[in-house]
């Protein structure tokens, strides 16, 4: 019997060794590492654009209001407690409405009271001050304000490190506004923001001055009470 011997070739199954097992894990923690790096920066910079962009808003929000009140500032007596009306059309001063830093206090036009509908006329009294680093908005229904009535407060924005005022009487800025029944021509207000530095807004006013105080007085009663 004849026998056929065939010859087959010995395959040898071949693995990875430890080293380069360690080199691949090496390589994709790296490629990993970075990948987070990246995906991780962009999510911080997508909340520090959030962030930046809800502050802007805030500071817009703020100037809209400030420019309303202020711009529409008028030249009125008023009084606050029950207190005698003061000859000053407005008030500022340092601590004043228990700010912080300087605060403000004017009577300002412009509120509505379409047909005299409501039982009062359409000027209000505004303030604005600083209370913990946060620019707040005071506001009152009525420019005479009896005793026990409190201000409508409106926080505004965060991060004030500081809240000045001054006054254009026609030929200099003034720290101070001490001139009776009569307003400056220009008010200057600074706003120190520990992200923006310093925000400066002027504002023009009507620079009136009051010549017969009864008599405004009792047109300003008159209108009031609609």
């Amino acid at each position: 019997m004849l026998r056929r011997s065939f010859s087959q070739p010995f395959s040898k199954a071949r693995g990875f060794t430890l080293i380069e097992v360690m080199v691949a894990i090496a390589v994709f923690a790296t490629l990993s590492f970075a990948a987070y790096q990246v995906v991780n920066q962009v999510q911080r910079s997508n909340e520090q654009s959030l962030e930046k962009s809800e502050r802007i808003k805030q500071l817009q929000r703020s100037l809209v209001f400030l420019d309303n009140d202020f711009r529409q500032i008028v030249a009125r007596q008023f009084r606050t407690g029950g207190e005698k009306a003061s000859e000053a059309l407005l008030k500022s001063g340092e601590y004043f409405l228990d700010s912080e830093f300087q605060a403000i206090l004017f009577v300002r036009l412009g509120w509505k009271n379409p047909q005299q509908a409501f039982p009062r006329g359409e000027i209000t009294k505004v303030g604005y001050r600083v209370i913990e680093n946060k620019l707040e908005r005071l506001w009152w229904r009525y420019p005479d304000t009896p005793v026990g009535q409190e201000a409508v407060i409106t926080p505004l924005i965060d991060g004030i490190e500081e809240l000045k005022f001054e006054f254009y009487d026609g030929k200099k800025w003034l720290k101070k506004w001490e001139m009776k029944n009569q307003l400056p021509n220009a008010i200057k207000m600074i706003l120190t923001f520990k992200d923006y530095g310093d925000v400066e807004r002027v504002y023009l006013t009507p620079g009136f001055k009051l010549d017969n105080n009864a008599n405004q007085n009792s047109d300003d009663s008159k209108e009031d009470r609609g």
